[in-house]
């Protein structure tokens, strides 16, 4: 009877000085991809790669590795014969090489004909060679493929890692596997627990090294340490009778951490809920990366406890809930005091600093950009027929003051709390300006609330599309990885806002006219090279959103790639709504067919020039008189508030074009007769192009 084959088992376990919360995911992620590329690419056969990590060590595990890789032959093709060997059959140095480079013997050659040139060749045999071996070279290449603009050196060493790596250790099975990086330790030593095993301990087999990191309070995989901070949090909560809410990010932050969460609960004397909730949140959030806590379940009531993840249970409890009282309460003491002072200057007091504050290097201060801000404000205002509804003295104000607070000493010290702390400090002399101050930063991120009023969202589009413009001007275009001006997000941010309004407007005349604001306002002169990448960034923008909300590629380029040097979000999203109701409607697929055709006769025809009286086929001159007729439904105001009629013109004329195309030749003998067609058939493809591109669908 045959037994199966034992496959074997690899891990490795890079042993480091405590890494950045935020990172450590991303740097196992990336070490298991390493290590899953190498064993494809070198056609290592395994059944599973796994990967764990906490602050303080990185971890691969492979299963079902064969102890040895099988042979292989190849044929191998080398240098051309002519330069290989010489006319009585020496070889040449390139024919020598090509011998040592695979260990073959003269009489493996064979000559082989490719692309009509000889060549010499041979079948080699490759010997596999064994798994430990390839993956402690692997190994090298994994870790040192790892990428982050945050790595380090440390000591004599030249090799680079995001924090001092202090051991690797690595088993093949139950055998050691030396891993050589520069002076880097390379040691059967494994620790657990810095407060509970401070010693390394040798470990023999893989099995053993899971073992001896659960019985050392080191929980190695990510979702166990947050399933552990939920399932104490739920606890805490039960037992102190409040609701904690769980953010997300925070909670992912905190289980990288430690390696084994101790969550505890804290308190803070409730006269610090007399400042704002958002303040509160902030200091125990960003700062210090609690959990806050509140008295109802729908967390609209902020209470004085606080829930945080301690690094370790072995530590008395009573004695880091101490500690960290002690360093909220002086956080919240000076939150407490930057609030009163701020009070007690106020925003209109805090805005004469902004004239010394500056917005970008090279653009001005934050002064100018508010009066950029208003000046945009109204243009909006003009261009979306709002003068009726808004309040233009409110609006002035606020413009006025927008940033004021940042100038505030709170914004200052918990600069995420831009706007909110306006709100706060204006809302006793308007609230409607209270809420536009802080509402025009909105949307923070590509989800987040819109603002709820239109004048808060005409202000927010106005300073987002005065960033953008700015940006580009001088030059600081965003990059791959690298967009320190968050203008992808303003981006979506100002397409989001007017899909919200509801109207018309043309994005690309109110960047122009924000660059031009700038010019007018600055000494700086912005290059026409610098205003057009502006507007194909605004365009690559619109381009994402569209493919965001699921419409298909050839549907989002049949309406940007039109004729119409504009871009008009609630226009474009009618349009390719339209579009995608009726690309398979028989009339309309009708019309893309003679569209195509249309565009392939008139190819990069320009003239336009008519003469009706040189059209004597009765075919020509149905289509012309139709083409009279629609023409009215293709101006912009009418692709604009009626494209469905603009649609229906297109489809009406479809069937005199398909007439036009079978029994009219187009090519004339007749040099004026031609071109007058030509002519016709240019001008209908230049109509039909301002609504939309249907060559692309």
């Amino acid at each position: 009877m045959k037994t199966s084959k034992k496959l074997s088992s690899f891990l490795l376990e890079i042993f480091v000085e405590e890494m950045p919360a935020r990172l450590v995911n991303d740097i196992e992620s990336q070490l298991k991809n390493n290590f899953s590329k190498e064993l494809e690419n070198n056609s290592i056969i395994y059944e599973k790669v796994s990967s764990y990590s906490t602050p303080r060590r990185l971890i691969i595990h492979i299963e079902g590795l064969e102890k040895k890789q099988k042979d292989s032959n190849e044929f191998v093709v080398g240098p051309p014969k002519k330069i290989s060997i010489d006319e009585d059959g020496i070889l040449l140095k390139p024919g020598n090489a090509f011998l040592d480079r695979y260990s073959i013997k003269r009489k493996q050659i064979e000559i082989i004909t490719k692309n009509n040139s000889e060549f010499i060749g041979a079948k080699v045999r490759s010997v596999g060679i064994k798994t430990k071996d390839f993956l402690s070279q692997a190994t090298i290449r994994c870790i040192s493929s790892i990428k982050n603009r945050k790595f380090m050196k440390w000591g004599d060493s030249s090799f680079q890692f995001i924090r001092p790596i202090r051991n690797i250790f690595a088993l093949f099975d139950s055998e050691f596997t030396k891993i050589k990086i520069e002076t880097i330790k390379n040691e059967n030593k494994i620790f657990g627990h810095r407060f509970y095993s401070n010693k390394g301990k040798k470990i023999p087999t893989i099995n053993a090294y899971f073992k001896f990191l659960r019985d050392s309070y080191v929980l190695i995989n990510f979702e166990d340490r947050r399933r552990s901070i939920l399932t104490q949090i739920e606890s805490i909560e039960k037992k102190n009778s409040f609701y904690v809410q769980i953010d997300q990010n925070l909670l992912n932050h905190v289980a990288n951490l430690t390696e084994f969460p101790n969550v505890l609960c804290g308190n803070f004397e409730k006269e610090f809920l007399k400042i704002p909730k958002e303040v509160n949140m902030s200091v125990m959030k960003n700062h210090q990366k609690y959990f806050p806590t509140f008295k109802d379940k729908h967390y609209r009531q902020l209470d004085s406890s606080f829930v945080f993840v301690g690094g370790s249970s072995f530590i008395n409890n009573k004695t880091v809930i101490l500690g960290n009282e002690k360093v909220i309460r002086a956080r919240l003491n000076d939150a407490k005091f930057f609030y009163e002072e701020d009070l007690t200057s106020g925003l209109v007091k805090l805005e004469e600093k902004l004239a010394t504050t500056t917005f970008i290097d090279g653009v001005g201060s934050y002064r100018e950009k508010s009066s950029r801000i208003h000046s945009i404000c109204l243009e909006l205002i003009k261009n979306l027929s709002l003068k009726k509804s808004i309040n233009t003295k409110d609006l002035a104000i606020a413009c006025k003051i927008i940033k004021s607070d940042l100038s505030s000493q709170m914004v200052n010290e918990f600069p995420e709390l831009q706007g909110i702390m306006g709100n706060y400090y204006f809302k006793k002399e308007n609230k409607i300006i209270a809420e536009i101050i802080e509402q025009h930063y909105l949307p923070k991120s590509r989800n987040d609330l819109l603002p709820n009023n239109e004048l808060a969202m005409i202000v927010s589009v106005a300073d987002k599309i005065d960033t953008i413009a700015s940006c580009f001007a001088l030059g600081l275009i965003p990059t791959g990885s690298s967009d320190p001006y968050a203008l992808r997000r303003n981006s979506i941010g100002i397409i989001r806002i007017i899909e919200k309004l509801g109207q018309n407007l043309d994005l690309y005349k109110v960047l122009n006219f924000s660059m031009n604001e700038l010019e007018k306002n600055s000494k700086i002169k912005i290059m026409s090279e610098n205003r057009q990448k502006a507007l194909s960034f605004l365009n690559e923008r619109i381009k994402n959103y569209f493919v965001d909300k699921g419409f298909k590629i050839n549907i989002i380029n049949s309406v940007m790639n039109i004729s119409l040097e504009s871009r008009d979000i609630i226009s474009m999203s009618n349009i390719a709504n339209l579009l995608k109701e009726n690309q398979n409607n028989k009339d309309f697929v009708n019309a893309i067919e003679g569209y195509k055709r249309l565009k392939n006769i008139v190819k990069q025809n320009t003239t336009m020039d008519i003469n009706p009286k040189l059209f004597t086929i009765k075919d020509e001159i149905k289509l012309y008189e139709q083409f009279e007729i629609i023409k009215s439904q293709f101006t912009n105001e009418s692709i604009r508030k009626s494209p469905k009629k603009t649609l229906t013109g297109i489809l009406n004329i479809t069937p005199f074009l398909s007439n036009f195309f079978e029994n009219v030749l187009v090519m004339d003998k007749n040099e004026k007769i031609k071109n007058n067609r030509i002519s016709l058939l240019t001008k209908i493809k230049d109509l039909i192009s301002r609504f939309a591109n249907l060559s692309e669908i």
